[in-house]
């Protein structure tokens, strides 16, 4: 069973799965194990229903937060009983997938329930300004803003692709 105190510091192990399993592959191992495994989700605007949506924001990946060290979540893992929709351990020899800074990005990101939120903001001048939400403060982050998909494209890597977050924009009066 893995341990789930806070104390302990914790590897960020990243585990790619079909992208049908993911939320049950994640239940499994929380409810079974007591693992902290996790599908990062975020609010998304449909344009074609006129409203907020949840929906996955990397599809087919899993993240386990976990006291163990590589080798024994190897183990671990190996020795699941459940492994439906499991393809692979993304991880680099020796070391867990994510880098301390892909991390922080995820603290400073998601909230307690691993959810990207819709940021609202405004136009200033030509350019987007966030006053609520996740991405308050990171606005030279944004590299593209989709007003019609209320999508940012943001200047942030992470699994080979850029980070997209919901933004709508308030009428504001200047």
């Amino acid at each position: 069973m893995i341990c789930t105190n806070n104390l302990i510091k914790k590897n960020w192990y990243v585990l790619f799965v079909l992208t049908p399993y993911e939320d049950s592959f994640c239940s499994y191992l929380n409810q079974r194990y007591g693992a902290d495994a996790f599908s990062v989700k975020m609010e998304n605007y449909r344009k074609d229903k006129k409203c907020i949506e949840i929906k996955s924001a990397f599809p087919g990946y899993v993240f386990v937060r976990s006291p163990l060290p590589q080798d024994a979540f190897n183990d671990w893992l190996f020795h699941l009983e459940f492994k439906k929709g499991l393809i692979k351990q993304l991880c680099y020899k020796e070391t867990t997938a994510l880098r301390a800074e892909e991390i922080r990005v995820f603290e400073q990101f998601l909230d307690k329930d691993h959810l990207f939120r819709m940021s609202y903001g405004h136009l200033q001048n030509g350019r987007l300004v966030i006053d609520l939400g996740p991405l308050k403060g990171f606005e030279d982050y944004i590299t593209k803003y989709d007003k019609r998909n209320r999508l940012a494209v943001l200047d942030l890597f992470f699994l080979d692709q850029k980070w997209t977050a919901g933004v709508t924009l308030k009428e504001k009066d200047e």
